[in-house]
């Protein structure tokens, strides 16, 4: 009678044969030249061992596009809470002609695009050039950003791409609003150490405090950037305080080196109709002269 866990007698045996004859040929091959070596080590693999290197081969690749379908339904979730959370932001305050003008006006589109990094300045990781859209004749800068967070930013053509910076570059800067604290600043990139770059988020008031892990997106001022696009969650105060302002690290929602496909916002244009913040001030009209009294007077009025 077989017990699980229990070797039956048989098998001591067969055991032994084994192991001796794996033993004779690791002697065997240990005393054969490198070229044999490496012969005897391909035939080795191209037969005996191919089944079981085919499985592994199979289920690494498999795991590779799990995790990649993985990142793409992450980024279609997180691209589709930024387009919802644009589409349904509030209206211009103003006039009422002006507001129903103003709340017509589309969001802007996105179109994908590659990114190569460290070009054209090879070896430099805070540059990229994009290949997919054509970029001659457009309006620069322009933002670039995953489903997951903002990437950078376009700053001239490169032949029919574009080229331009990482977040990690010492010229990034982009204004950001922390989610539910109602505190904006300026973040720009940090190198801590010499070690991997971080962001840093400098203006916010020193009365404030921002918890970790509080979100960070773009207040979409100046328009490069759409409003709304993640940027970093706050990971601790920074030592240095600047006056009355407070400054924290950032740890940013997406590495440079992770990045390979991307989207490009094109801006959407004011049509004809709007008029842009060119006029003078209106000023309240003079009021007009009065007339003096012309009517006639007749004689016996006048001797009175």
């Amino acid at each position: 009678m077989n017990y699980q866990g229990v070797r039956p007698q048989g098998r001591k045996l067969l055991d032994v044969v084994f192991f001796s004859l794996a033993l004779i040929l690791s002697g065997i091959a240990a005393g054969l030249s490198s070229a044999l070596q490496s012969q005897v080590e391909s035939a080795v693999r191209a037969t005996a061992l191919y089944p079981f290197l085919l499985l592994h081969r199979l289920a690494a690749e498999r795991g590779q596009m799990e995790r990649r379908v993985e990142g793409l339904l992450a980024e279609r979730d997180s691209l589709t809470e930024l387009l919802l959370r644009y589409r349904d932001r509030a209206a211009p305050v103003g006039e009422e002609s002006s507001a129903q003008v103003l709340a017509a006006l589309p969001a802007g589109s996105v179109e994908a695009a590659v990114v190569y990094p460290g070009r054209p300045n090879v070896g430099n990781p805070d540059l990229f050039v994009l290949s997919g859209p054509d970029f001659r004749g457009r309006e620069f800068p322009v933002a670039v950003f995953t489903g997951i967070g903002l990437v950078g930013v376009v700053r001239a053509p490169h032949g029919r791409g574009g080229r331009g910076d990482f977040w990690s570059h010492p010229d990034f800067r982009v204004s950001v609003l922390a989610e539910g604290e109602g505190v904006s600043g300026l973040v720009r990139s940090e190198r801590a150490d010499g070690g991997q770059p971080v962001l840093l988020l400098e203006g916010a008031p020193f009365q404030a405090d921002i918890p970790a892990g509080t979100l960070l997106v773009t207040t979409g001022i100046a328009g490069v950037y759409p409003p709304g696009v993640p940027v970093g969650h706050i990971r601790e105060p920074a030592e240095a305080e600047a006056g009355w302002m407070k400054r924290y690290f950032v740890e940013p929602s997406v590495r440079p080196e992770e990045v390979r496909d991307v989207f490009v916002w094109n801006r959407p244009a004011l049509p004809a109709n709007v008029e842009t913040d060119t006029a003078p001030a209106s000023t309240e009209p003079e009021p007009a002269p009065t007339e003096p009294d012309t009517a006639p007077t007749d004689a016996a009025s006048v001797r009175r």
